[in-house]
């Protein structure tokens, strides 16, 4: 049967401390000392296991101090005991005994510690001081990739835009159960007062709702900024253009002196025909072209997704690289890209010159290729796009186009269900 004792040694003077004796059997004993506790040594009684306050001449507070110093050691005592019939005995030693009289003498040391709810500020913080590290899951990336530099910057310029509201309207900061519906409107209306698009404000909504929703359950189920149908992500048709596979031929055609002009020009033409974003086109270079059965391809890591694809290298493409000996020039700032690109677009007579960037050539590149029937998923692999809903959404097809595409497929079944030998084979 396990029994403990407490043993006053002869130091400490008339306050020592005690000691607690665990005894399991006959040959498992330990002890360890009791830190901080202290009796009296010229009032301990060893029968009764503590000080006995009922002896003569004990002052009264002494009596007080006594009576809880004996209480501690009575639950002590029962505590350690009952821990010890719980637990294998080949698990109890000193230092298991040292560990649970600690733990039985100072329970908050080793309580869950209940972490403070985070404000607005620290929230987002935490959140952007996390992405470098953080894997989101990616199609053909079964081990996820992380978040890309750029993704972490928009980050950055939420929290500036937070910042700015709440000096604004003289706030410190906020709490997080404080976003509700009459915040988000005030938002929403303090970032449409800086000039921000409906697009924009609704990249920083989604990206304050991706902060709440990285919050603990307790604390994000309470905000009615991430509720259900409260507080939804502004969004708009945007009114993006491409062009066509004549109006790509008659901007490569045109003569343009301009040495700087020609350069934008060629890459442009590039990215119409390879679909990547103006951020890979300093990827396409000589050192990621690769043969494959006679023919060459690029093989990139795309910046924003981390996706790995290979693109063939079109005609248009292999004139542009021919061009320049396969030694292509290093692109320009995006901004600077896009400013040049419109006045080769204007040099090349297109009416909607004032609405081509480098995102057209992307846009042109799908929409092309998906009139030209090349299977969606096909596209989708080299775009990058991971659903063919947001791809469909993406291109730019007219009603009118598509309904044009449809009999065009059509006449052509039935060209075929109709030829000499294939009468009765059903389309």
């Amino acid at each position: 049967m396990a029994t403990t004792k407490f043993i006053i040694g002869k130091r400490g003077g008339d306050r020592p401390e005690v000691t607690i004796k665990l005894t399991m059997n006959s040959s498992l004993r330990v002890q360890t000392k009791v830190p901080g506790v202290l009796v009296y040594r010229q009032y301990w009684s060893e029968a009764k296991q503590c000080n006995d306050t009922t002896r003569k001449f004990i002052k009264p507070w002494e009596v007080e101090e006594m009576a809880e110093v004996n209480k501690t050691l009575a639950t002590l005592a029962a505590e350690v005991l009952s821990r010890a019939t719980a637990t294998p005995e080949e698990d109890i030693n000193k230092e298991w005994l040292a560990a649970e009289v600690d733990n039985i003498l100072h329970p908050d040391k080793y309580a869950p510690k209940v972490e403070r709810p985070k404000t607005l500020k620290e929230a987002i913080e935490a959140f952007i001081e996390a992405a470098p590290n953080k894997v989101v899951k990616r199609k053909g990336h079964p081990n996820g990739v992380h978040i890309a530099p750029r993704t972490i910057f928009q980050y950055r310029q939420l929290q500036n835009q937070v910042l700015a509201y709440l000096k604004a309207y003289n706030r410190d900061d906020m709490e997080v159960i404080e976003l509700d519906e009459v915040f988000y409107n005030s938002f929403v209306n303090f970032l449409e007062k800086q000039g921000y698009k409906v697009n924009t404000i609704g990249y920083f909504i989604k990206s304050l709702k991706a902060v709440i929703n990285s919050l603990p359950l307790a604390q994000r189920a309470t905000c009615e900024f991430v509720a259900p149908k409260k507080c939804a992500k502004l969004a708009e048709e945007v009114d993006n253009i491409y062009l066509t596979e004549a109006q790509l031929e008659a901007i490569a055609a045109q003569p343009i002196a301009a040495h700087y002009l020609d350069r934008v020009r060629d890459q442009f033409i590039l990215l119409s025909w390879t679909g990547c974003r103006y951020s890979d086109l300093d990827k396409l270079n000589k050192k990621h072209i690769t043969t494959m059965n006679g023919r060459e391809y690029f093989k990139i890591v795309q910046q924003k997704t981390g996706a790995k694809v290979t693109i063939p290298v079109l005609a248009p493409v292999r004139a542009i690289l021919e061009k320049y000996g396969y030694n292509l020039p290093r692109p320009i700032a995006n901004q600077k890209f896009n400013e040049y690109v419109k006045e080769v677009a204007k040099l090349a007579g297109l009416k909607e010159w004032q609405r081509v960037t480098a995102h057209t050539a992307r846009r042109s590149f799908a929409t092309n290729l998906y009139k030209r029937d090349f299977p969606t998923l096909m596209i989708m692999r080299i775009t990058g796009h991971q659903t063919e809903k947001a791809f469909l959404t993406y291109i730019k097809v007219t009603e009118d186009e598509n309904a044009e595409r449809m009999i065009k497929k059509f006449e052509e079944q039935e060209a075929r269900r109709l030829a000499p030998g294939t009468a009765n084979v059903k389309p």
